[in-house]
């Protein structure tokens, strides 16, 4: 007996079993961008809670922070500047969730919002946080 037959049908159902499973993915990719855009446009916080889960694993810290432990204040604590959503790519003015202690991880009352433009800037965040520690210290700060 030929065994070309049988193998070459068991070949090609395995390409077409890995072509449906690469299609699947790709629609599984795609639907969770949209859902992770949808998110972020109608429930910002979710997203941003998102986001931290990420962050975390990635920097292999602990977080137990919810949606309720988000607050988005209308203005940046650091810059005063009035926060907004962006579309696509975060604009200075986008809210950002910050650890204030880094090493602690994304636990409740380790987080704050700031603008992302704060995020990013080391002074400002140093800033920030000193008179955040000195004002739950119930201290003032020196300038």
């Amino acid at each position: 007996m030929d065994s070309t037959p049988i193998s070459s049908i068991a070949s090609a159902i395995a390409a077409a079993k890995a072509a449906k499973l690469e299609d699947r993915r790709e629609r599984n990719r795609k639907n969770a961008k949209e859902h992770y855009w949808r998110t972020l446009q109608t429930e910002p916080r979710k997203a941003m809670l998102h986001n931290a889960q990420r962050a975390a694993r990635r920097f292999n810290v602990p977080i137990n922070i919810t949606v309720d432990d988000i607050v988005i204040p209308a203005r940046c604590p650091a810059f005063d500047i009035p926060l907004e959503r962006s579309n696509g790519v975060a604009g200075e003015a986008s809210p950002s969730v910050v650890r204030i202690e880094p090493q602690l991880g994304y636990v409740k009352g380790n987080v704050i919002v700031v603008s992302a433009k704060a995020a990013r800037d080391p002074l400002a965040r140093t800033l920030l946080f000193k008179a955040l520690k000195a004002e739950h210290q119930g201290g003032a700060v020196a300038a």
